[in-house]
């Protein structure tokens, strides 16, 4: 790519589909948000989200943000750190670690997690 190309951001409330974001910088990284993974009896559960990336090389931090306050997330890689605040999952690994990233998401307050949404997500590299 010899030109840079602003990123793009688009989001359909109503599709399992994923978000793809990229620049002129080298790599991508995408995330899918498939839906419900687990329900804790009539109140919250947990999602699903997948990550994966190619040509990315460094400590990738992932910030998915969603449409519903997030109570902890966990992924399938202990090497990666994962955290929340609010309606924000933030994740920081080396991109060397294995690929696809599997997500959990769970909502814990007593909220339907079938409501639960992605509405974007950011990453950069370091």
């Amino acid at each position: 790519m010899k030109t840079y190309k602003k990123p793009v951001v688009t989001v359909d409330a109503g599709m399992a589909e994923g978000i793809y974001a990229a620049s002129g910088a080298k790599g991508t990284l995408n995330v899918v948000y498939h839906g419900v993974w687990d329900r804790w009896g009539t109140n919250g559960g947990k999602g699903l989200a997948m990550a994966d990336w190619s040509d990315i090389n460094g400590t990738i931090t992932l910030n998915i943000t969603f449409n519903d306050t997030v109570d902890q997330v966990e992924t399938d890689n202990a090497s990666v750190q994962a955290s929340c605040s609010g309606k924000t999952a933030t994740f920081t690994f080396a991109s060397t670690v294995s690929n696809s990233l599997t997500i959990g998401v769970h909502l814990n307050h007593g909220t339907s997690i079938d409501d639960l949404k992605m509405t974007g997500f950011t990453y950069s590299v370091n």
